[in-house]
């Protein structure tokens, strides 16, 4: 029976790689989405749990996307007087704030570690970001020649990393969070105020804004429980010159738009898979006329009516299998090839999802084409199995 259903995809070949590369859009189109789809969600969800901040501000010359600025790495050389946080601390419905400061792009001796990677000097008195991996690794603060290194930072070396001819010991590896914090090496204000205190470049700006020991990146800000956020905003405004940025606004807004984009990719992948089905239940659905006196042959010869059926439903299957496998490393090309986009243009939290989840939806994904195969071709198995020989002998294939 394999060679039987062998030999007759090989027969109608143009037909079979019809069907089959029919199929495998629909199963790429379906499993890169829902892997881009997850990472997307998990990220949200993380930078959510572990970012903490209700409102992030930033100096008001920043003209940067607030997306890139929250998760895409974006470095922008921008500060703001360190005495804003104490007018920030006294707006009404603001429970807790912690500022932190932003050095330049970074490269580490002899090796590129990439244009969005950057130190974050953070407030080991005020801070609650950076406070959860201290408590891992039984530290209070960490010391200037100490680091947490956000988990897409590259190292070379066992237990310490180079940056600028200094040496630091890496105290621990962060977590993924799908936000800037994965490219940034998170060190003490002291160590991060001095490091960019060296860089020539950014002597103008020191000379207009005052030395590095005075001056802040950004402010991270939890407002108080009932709190109305637009009130707090705007006395977060008048406060200095600020740039309030709502996190849970930009969050929602990404969310909103990437769940339009993934929809529309959603409902092609849909139309594809229908597309391809609706192929295969129309193929197999014809060759119960088409091939009348070959299946009475093989009926005549003494085989059953559940053989033909089997042979049908197997020829099926075989091309949906075919199909779904073939779907499923075009989906892995299409999912890596926008995995490279996202990571050069990424202004949204993103985790990638785990290997688990991928070999899951890729059994599911070839369980439900083969099932759906085979579903198409029940009819037409069902026909041709009650083909009676004598009538094809006597009458022919067509009526």
């Amino acid at each position: 029976m394999t060679f039987l259903i062998w030999r007759s995809l090989l027969h109608r070949r143009l037909q079979s790689i019809a069907m089959i590369v029919s199929i495998a859009v629909g199963a790429a189109i379906v499993f890169s989405v829902t892997a881009i789809y997850k990472g997307v969600a998990t990220g949200m969800e993380l930078s959510r749990q572990r970012m903490g901040a209700d409102i992030v501000i930033v100096p008001y010359g920043v003209t940067l996307e607030p997306s890139l600025l929250l998760f895409g790495g974006a470095t922008a050389n921008s500060y703001m007087p360190e005495g804003y946080v104490d007018g920030v601390r006294a707006v009404p419905g603001v429970r807790t704030a912690t500022p932190q400061f932003y050095t330049h792009s970074l490269t580490a001796d002899c090796h590129d570690i990439g244009s969005q990677n950057r130190m974050i000097g953070y407030d080991a008195a005020s801070d609650w970001i950076i406070a959860p991996w201290l408590k891992k690794v039984h530290k209070a603060e960490l010391k200037d020649d100490e680091v947490i290194l956000g988990a897409k930072v590259p190292t070379w070396t066992q237990g310490k990393i180079s940056i600028l001819d200094q040496w630091y010991n890496i105290v621990a590896v962060a977590e993924e969070t799908g936000t800037t914090l994965d490219y940034s090496l998170l060190v003490s204000m002291n160590e991060a105020r001095r490091v960019v205190a060296k860089d020539k470049s950014l002597r103008g700006i020191w000379e207009k804004q005052g030395p590095p020991a005075e001056l802040i990146s950004t402010i991270l800000v939890q407002v108080d429980e009932g709190a109305d956020m637009n009130e707090v905003v705007t006395a977060i405004q008048s406060a200095g010159l600020m740039k309030p940025i709502v996190a849970a606004e930009v969050k929602k807004r990404i969310a909103d738009q990437f769940t339009v984009f993934l929809l529309l990719i959603g409902i092609v992948g849909v139309l594809a898979v229908l597309t391809s089905l609706l192929q295969l239940f129309s193929r197999f659905y014809t060759l119960t006329w088409e091939r009348q006196a070959e299946w009475g042959l093989y009926l005549a010869f003494g085989a059953s009516g559940r053989d033909i059926g089997a042979v049908i439903v197997g020829e099926a299957v075989t091309v949906a299998i075919t199909g779904a496998f073939a779907g499923l490393l075009l989906g892995g090309g299409l999912y890596q090839g926008s995995l490279t986009l996202l990571e050069a243009y990424q202004s949204f939290p993103f985790v990638p999802p785990s290997w688990t989840f991928i070999g899951v939806l890729a059994i599911v994904i070839t369980v439900l084409f083969t099932g759906l195969g085979a579903l198409a071709a029940w009819l037409p198995a069902y026909r041709g199995s009650r083909i009676d020989p004598s009538v094809i002998m006597t009458r022919g294939e067509f009526d």
